[in-house]
């Protein structure tokens, strides 16, 4: 079987976005699939144009224009041409991009099978600039996109979505795929993999200063409005928790980040209990095993689709506190809270009961060993791409 997989990062981004792709082009590559990526050109430039057995071809991605170009930068026909003149049993599409909006006028002309990958859809969300026209023209183009798809939906052999949530929040692709009846409406949730564990017997407590019976909160996320560590941390001051910690975890200090220690700091009256320790620029490695070494796991953000995050915490058996968000609100092994005094009694409850820890932990623990996993997102998508390619008999 041939396949174009059309992913703007590659391999996979701090976000998980593309990681779902490249667990995707790796598993049709282990079952002797010819597997293809079409993606962003990077910078510095690929030393190489195969991944794990799949092709890699580059293009140039702009505001108006989306040109494939190959490594070594030599030229190729332009996205539409590409996309039509591929000898590919089944093109699937992550995301609702330009390489999306782009491909919609050729769509009927394209002769392999069409899979669009929803990594969930915001488009109502109006998240503001602070200059002027204030993100407004964004959010128009959004939204008018949003109603086109009443027309083109029908046009792709299917769209999978992460879970069957459908709202106007973040899934509002799917309420409309549920409102229109599409028939092509798949659901497969994003898959980790299950061996890349942190160590639970790691010095990473030590190497930060917490005591080894101090109740640790983790929260794993870029500093950023949407991810809102404010609240978090504002919710971490009302639980006021003794002997308690909350780590943020985020790739780089920035604004964000100073404007919510700022915030902490002047929320601190009369030394509360509890310690916030902000870390950055930590390794794969030393994110790990504070996942491993925590004894639940914080996420505070107002938009989300299905966090990685929130799955590689389950899968150390750590039970979370999220806020409503996405799907969040359907996984298992946590508790889904809708104010900060919400999450801060959360908080409480956690820390008070040793038997509730266990019960959440073991629930996420199971869900990912069943169902959140790469073996079982590539076989679901295996089935999906069989079940639309069927097998040419033998003459």
């Amino acid at each position: 079987m041939k396949i174009l997989i059309i992913s703007f990062t590659f391999p996979p981004n701090k976000d998980g976005v593309s990681e779902a792709a490249s667990a995707m082009a790796k598993g049709f590559c282990d079952r002797g699939w010819e597997v293809s990526v079409l993606t962003r050109r990077t910078n510095p430039p690929r030393n190489q144009t195969n991944w794990n057995g799949a092709n890699i071809t580059e293009f140039e991605y702009g505001g108006t224009t989306i040109t494939p170009e190959i490594v070594l930068q030599k030229r190729t026909e332009n996205y539409a041409e590409f996309l039509t003149g591929g000898a590919w049993d089944a093109i699937i599409l992550h995301a609702y991009e330009a390489t999306l909006h782009r491909a919609i006028p050729v769509l009927d002309q394209i002769k392999a099978r069409k899979i669009l990958v929803s990594h969930g859809y915001a488009a109502l969300i109006w998240e503001g600039n602070p200059r002027f026209p204030y993100g407004i023209g964004s959010w128009l183009r959004r939204v008018s996109r949003s109603f086109r798809m009443f027309s083109w939906l029908h046009r792709f052999d299917r769209v999978v979505y992460l879970s069957e949530t459908a709202d106007f929040h973040g899934f509002y692709d799917h309420l409309i795929a549920k409102t229109i009846g599409y028939k092509g409406r798949r659901v497969i949730p994003n898959g980790i993999d299950l061996n890349e564990r942190g160590n639970k017997d790691s010095d990473f407590r030590a190497r930060h200063g917490i005591p080894s019976d101090s109740f640790v909160f983790l929260c794993v996320a870029n500093y950023s409005p949407r991810k809102d560590q404010g609240y978090g941390a504002s919710a971490f001051r009302k639980a006021a928790i003794p002997g308690s910690v909350l780590i943020f975890i985020g790739s780089d200090f920035n604004e964000h980040s100073k404007k919510f220690q700022d915030a902490d700091a002047s929320n601190v009256v009369n030394s509360p209990p509890g310690k916030i320790i902000w870390l950055e620029k930590q390794d794969r490695r030393a994110t790990l095993d504070a996942l491993a070494t925590c004894n639940a796991f914080l996420l505070s953000a107002y938009h989300e689709a299905q966090p990685i995050s929130l799955l590689e915490a389950m899968r150390e058996g750590k039970p979370w506190v999220a806020r409503n968000a996405g799907c969040i609100a359907s996984m298992e092994g946590g508790l889904c809270v809708y104010s900060e005094q919400q999450m801060a009694e959360a908080m409480q409850g956690l820390t008070s009961d040793p038997g509730l820890c266990e019960r959440l932990g073991s629930e996420g623990s199971h869900a990912v060993s069943v169902r959140y996993n790469r073996d079982a997102y590539v076989d679901s998508y295996c089935k999906l791409l069989e079940e639309l390619v069927a097998p040419v008999p033998e003459s």
